[in-house]
């Protein structure tokens, strides 16, 4: 019993020396940054570091751009990621049950991923030259993040037994069938996975979006909070940079533990 107990010390004591890398990453690169700038959102500037209460975040929210962005970005969120989400689905759905017949579709995927961005953007100005609504950004979104999404959602499929649909076909079931109650449930847990992954990839559009208007100021329907954080860094006006990085956290933070409340819910 107590060779049993030193073994399984020893291996706590080896998983969390194993550990102690990932840890001290974490605290140097987020964790004492973060704390930096909510300490920077609660002064009154860098150089004076007087309190100033929740000042800067009062002006941050009366901002008329910050407002803009933060509009925008949410409208990015609802239009873009179920739109993402659902052809992500269907593409997963055609993929594993014609993986034979359309094998040779899983290396387009990949695609988007390997191509540089500054070549995307060349391609884009030439498909959208005369647009002028956001519907570029959100195609480009779109574009960028389906292949990472097919790759989740497909593999989800895979480990689903071929018995189950089996006996389900015996049943009388016909695909739709299939697809709306066996499979979709089944993975319910990757879908949720994959959309709040994509709902955090909104927030990383900016190099595109900024390379394909060529400005620190983009049309008012492509501005989003990383216009607004990127042209207050260049400006050095740090308090409302803090400010709206802790909110833009909060926003995230929020919106993914919305996302997990729902999947323990469906999952329960």
């Amino acid at each position: 019993m107590k060779k049993k107990l030193g073994n399984k010390t020893k291996w706590n004591l080896r998983c969390i020396f194993c550990l102690v890398p990932s840890v001290l990453g974490i605290a140097v690169f987020f964790l004492l940054p973060y704390v930096r700038i909510l300490y920077y959102s609660f002064i009154n500037n860098q150089f004076q570091k007087k309190f100033v209460g929740f000042r800067n975040y009062r002006e941050v929210i009366e901002n008329v751009y910050f407002r803009l962005a933060m509009k925008n970005s949410l409208l990015l969120i609802g239009i873009g990621v179920p739109v993402l989400l659902l052809l992500s689905l269907l593409l997963s759905l055609l993929l594993s049950f014609s993986m034979r017949k359309y094998s040779f579709l899983r290396d387009f995927f990949i695609f988007p991923m390997l191509v540089p961005t500054a070549a995307i953007v060349l391609v884009w100005r030439e498909f959208f030259a005369a647009s002028s609504t956001a519907l570029p950004i959100y195609a480009l979104f779109v574009w960028k993040n389906l292949g990472f999404c097919v790759i989740l959602l497909t593999s989800a499929l895979t480990t689903i037994d071929n018995d189950v649909y089996e006996a389900a076909s015996l049943d009388g079931a016909r695909p739709l069938r299939l697809h709306l109650q066996i499979s979709i449930p089944l993975i319910m847990p990757s879908v949720f996975f994959t959309l709040l992954l994509a709902i955090v990839n909104t927030f990383k559009v900016f190099k595109e979006s900024f390379l394909f208007y060529a400005s620190k100021y983009p049309p008012d329907h492509s501005y989003t909070l990383q216009y607004y954080m990127n042209n207050h860094f260049q400006k050095f006006n740090y308090q409302p940079l803090a400010a709206g990085s802790v909110l833009t956290s909060l926003l995230v933070l929020l919106i993914v533990a919305a996302g997990l409340l729902v999947q323990r819910r469906f999952q329960s």
